[in-house]
């Protein structure tokens, strides 16, 4: 071969080394952008979830406490937060017995203690859940005055009214009213205050 061939040919060679060369550089940079694309669309979709998590946690804890505001409101409204109002339970009592047409109606509050924490209302925040259980007797003539006379203590009372018990047994004979049930209830008269040594 002559010289001038195998000059021609090494340059070719050369060129087709250069060529390859070349190629597998392109190759490994692009591999290289392909392998930086992918990480910063992971971290950016990271970062995106980050503050999707961040947002729904706030905007959970927002519906949280605009939920605790109405329940103290509530409870604030019905008087149920601060002392108990006995007096108006007694003639709440006394105005219910005349609306739904009882007889005679005997009932007893016990001491104001603190609520046992299974029975209280769930998160209660800074406000101490205590209780005055009322034993409640009447004769009845039917068990719909029963109902009437609870459902009017639960909705109007200046605190929340719980059933714990109630027992109807029929008279062993009719009372003057011609009433020939008789019903013996004990309810919770639950009322809130601020927590020793917690803020108002």
């Amino acid at each position: 071969m002559k010289r001038e061939d195998l000059r021609k040919a090494g340059g070719s060679a050369l060129l087709a080394l250069a060529m390859t060369l070349a190629g597998g550089a392109a190759i490994w940079a692009s591999n290289e952008l392909a392998t930086e694309v992918r990480q910063s669309h992971a971290q950016a979709q990271s970062g995106r979830d980050a503050a999707q998590r961040a947002l729904s946690a706030a905007r959970a804890e927002e519906a949280e406490i605009a939920a605790k505001i109405d329940r103290f409101r509530h409870l604030v409204e019905r008087g149920a937060v601060g002392p108990e109002q006995r007096l108006a339970w007694v003639e709440l009592i006394r105005d219910a017995r005349a609306r739904h047409g009882l007889g005679a109606v005997d009932y007893e509050f016990s001491p104001q203690r603190p609520l046992d924490p299974a029975l209280a209302p769930a998160d209660t925040g800074q406000l101490e859940a205590t209780s005055s259980a009322l034993r409640i007797r009447m004769p009845l003539l039917h068990e719909g005055q029963l109902v009437a006379l609870l459902d009017d203590l639960v909705r109007h009372a200046s605190a929340l009214v719980r059933v714990r018990e109630c027992t109807l047994s029929r008279a062993a004979t009719a009372a003057p009213g011609g009433e020939q049930l008789n019903a013996d209830c004990l309810l919770d008269w639950i009322t809130f205050r601020p927590r020793s040594g917690g803020p108002a």
